[in-house]
């Protein structure tokens, strides 16, 4: 009976909240669910109906009714002073607004979300608030708070033990160095959401890794592994209804057809996805779709829908206030422009270049990685509080264990001897966990040191290696602008040059073109201490086959040969990539570097103490005693660039290459007498998959 008026307030409440003459799929379908599942109404068993059936609109992509039913839960959560409910209800109001680009009420919702932190707000709407927020600035091109946040989720998530939230900030940080073209990075972070979501058997969490590491493939050139991923999650977004995900999977094959050169396929994928995602009124991904059609028509030589594109896309960009895009949208507009009308692209390269130093720069960067360290350090923290209070509960323990023992000593005269025994015995322990303590504090003092030199040697290789990315990224920007207006001058005004003007022109064509392999190999270099240890087998036989075909050409000018001795070339544990990059070096060097007769370049490998020991032989001109250990230095030439080409950069990447498999580089050469190369690995004992 007591049931009554409580029944009859939430009646009345529903009545108020939900009129007859609304939209009964909409306003009223809230009653409905409590009607047909005959729910009890409790507060609690009201408010938890309201979550699941937010929850579902949310999975359907229903979101007009969404926004809607999430305003009559929130009303319902405040009547019942419930924070915990209220400010779950508040974060599917800004998750609406976050994904139909209204960004700046959103970030407002979901800080009304974080103030119902200290008022019994659950910690795991929080932290997803805060994921939210990283989101909307990534949107934004506001890399540093994005980061920053998502940083804090993360370590939230971490100390709640909760996997999804886990994988979800490590997907998120993937997506902040997805935009600020760190390809690497992006994909370690997807890879890691993909290894969690499995795990959770999660499919949507699957399917945004899945597509983000083919996006990410997409932008390192590499169509197969794009096309691959892609597949995959297209298949899956289709078994769970996800149109979202549909939409964005189709654009991204879109462009994985587009690099293969099938133009049809390619505009009619980008085209449905694009139909999508106005259905979902997404503008976030309307612009992705709007550039994809820019890629494909300029590819496809059907220009002429290019610039309204452009234009449509800057626009909407602005009105989002999304930097990211509008750079997208610019940089468009500069190679459309570019040899059409020289002074409108060189007013929006100047756009691009002022909106670029917003979006990626230096100092960006370094705040990131401040965060990184705040993040480790705060981890720390927190499992050194964690680990105090484990301790003082052993205590806690050894001090009853203690009393127990005296109480039950004094019962009885007899047990006085066993007493003063024990007592004897716990102080020869304490002698010994004293002499003990004093081991470990020496010890731990000595650890710490050697972790803070590590640290600090760590740091600075991630700097250098950083600055070597940033430098042979970023000056390639204006090397493409010196070389595109040289050849512009080249073709207009070619006929009213003297033969010094075009000697000059030449000098300056093949500086440009210097100065990028330049920094090609530098960038090489960089790269090739950044991949993990490497678990598979990779065939050297193999690669050396592919090695013979990428270096036909050199072979046929050079009149050269290379004998392989394919029966002793065994597999060994290495990344495949790094393997092709340091043979195929060793083996154009071993051409290049002839003398008068043709060249011949041996490639051969002998078993020694657990070792592969592989060996590049040429009978080329040979490299005197003093200079063997020199030719491994960084920008290290013992020739002029008119004799032999090169940057002098190639050897000491394939010295850093081996040294990232365990193993050594060396070399034996005598003066006019040719070169060996020879480098050791270890020789595997796991069984591992091969390559």
């Amino acid at each position: 009976m007591r049931k009554l008026p409580l029944i009859f307030l939430i009646s009345i409440s529903f009545l108020y909240l939900f009129p007859p003459e609304a939209n009964a799929s909409g306003v009223d379908s809230l009653f409905t669910v409590f009607e047909e599942e005959r729910v009890d109404y409790t507060s609690e068993a009201l408010l938890n109906t309201c979550e699941h059936f937010l929850e579902g609109l949310k999975k359907q992509e229903k979101f007009t009714e969404l926004i809607l039913n999430s305003g009559k839960a929130i009303l319902i959560a405040e009547r019942f002073q419930d924070n915990r409910y209220l400010a779950k209800f508040i974060f599917h109001k800004g998750f609406v607004f976050k994904r139909t680009g209204n960004y700046a009420d959103a970030l407002t919702v979901f800080d009304q979300v974080i103030e119902l932190a200290e008022k019994g707000a659950e910690k795991n709407t929080i932290l997803k608030a805060l994921s939210e927020i990283s989101s909307i600035y990534q949107q934004l091109g506001d890399f540093q708070k994005a980061y920053d946040y998502q940083m804090k989720a993360l370590l939230g998530f971490e100390a709640l033990k909760n996997v999804e939230g886990i994988c979800r900030s490590n997907y998120m940080i993937g997506t902040i160095f997805f935009y600020q073209q760190r390809f690497d990075q992006a994909l370690t972070q997807y890879q890691k959401s993909l290894s969690l979501a499995e795990q959770l058997d999660n499919p949507r969490l699957v399917f945004s890794s899945l597509g983000a590491l083919g996006a990410t493939y997409q932008d390192l050139n590499k169509p197969e592994e794009s096309l691959y991923y892609n597949k995959k999650a297209l298949t899956l977004a289709e078994k769970i209804n996800y149109d979202s995900g549909i939409a964005y999977t189709l654009n991204n094959l879109g462009l994985s057809y587009l690099e293969m050169d099938s133009c049809k396929k390619a505009e009619n994928s980008i085209l449905a996805s694009l139909k999508i995602k106005e259905d979902l009124n997404d503008l976030w991904g309307v612009m992705g779709s709007k550039f994809s059609l820019v890629e494909v028509y300029k590819k496809c030589n059907n220009e002429n829908k290019v610039l309204g594109i452009l234009k449509e896309a800057l626009e909407i960009s602005k009105k989002l206030g999304s930097k990211p895009r509008e750079l997208e949208a610019y940089k468009g507009l500069t190679k459309f422009y570019d040899k059409k009308d020289v002074a409108l692209a060189y007013e929006y390269t100047k756009k691009f270049i002022a909106l670029k130093d917003t979006v990626l720069n230096e100092k960006t960067l370094e705040e990131m990685g401040q965060t990184r360290e705040r993040y480790e350090l705060e981890k720390k923290e927190h499992e050194i509080l964690m680990l105090k209070a484990e301790n003082k509960i052993l205590n806690v323990n050894k001090e009853n264990q203690r009393l127990y023992g005296l109480l039950f000593a004094v019962s009885t005269v007899f047990l006085l001897l066993i007493v003063f025994w024990f007592f004897n015995r716990v102080k020869t322990h304490r002698r010994i966990n004293e002499m003990l303590e004093g081991k470990n504090d020496l010890l731990n003092l000595k650890n710490e040191e050697i972790r803070i030199k590590n640290k600090q040697l760590e740091h600075s290789n991630e700097d250098l290696e950083q600055f070597a990315y940033i430098a042979s990224h970023d000056l390639k920007e204006p090397l493409r602008m010196i070389h595109s207006y040289t050849s512009l001058l080249e073709r207009r005004y070619k006929d009213q040059l003297d033969e010094t003007g075009k000697e000059f022109m030449h000098f300056i064509v093949d500086a440009v073109d210097r100065m990028k392999n330049l920094l090609d190999d530098l960038l090489d270099y960089s790269r090739s201490g950044k991949q993990e240890l490497a678990n598979t087998l990779v065939s050297v036989s193999d690669i050396m086959t592919i090695i013979r075909l990428n270096l036909q050409k050199q072979i046929e000018e050079q009149n050269g040969e290379i004998i392989i001795r394919e029966e002793n070339l065994p597999s060994i544990i290495a990344h495949k990539s790094q393997v092709m990059q340091l043979m195929q070096n060793l083996v154009s060097n071993g051409l290049k570097f002839r003398g008068e007769k043709d060249p011949v370049v041996i490639v051969d490998c002998v078993k020694k103490n657990n070792q592969f020991i592989f060996s590049v032989k040429d009978n080329g001109i040979g490299i005197s005693k003093n200079n063997q250990t020199k030719v491994f230095e960084m920008f290290r030439r013992l020739h002029t660039k008119d004799e032999y080409a090169g940057t002098g950069i190639g050897l000491a990447t394939c010295k850093k290459i081996v040294s990232n498999m365990g193993g050594d580089l060396w070399i034996e050469s005598e003066e006019g007498k040719g070169s060996t190369f020879f480098f050791a690995v270890p020789c595997p004992v796991n069984k591992l998959v091969p390559a």
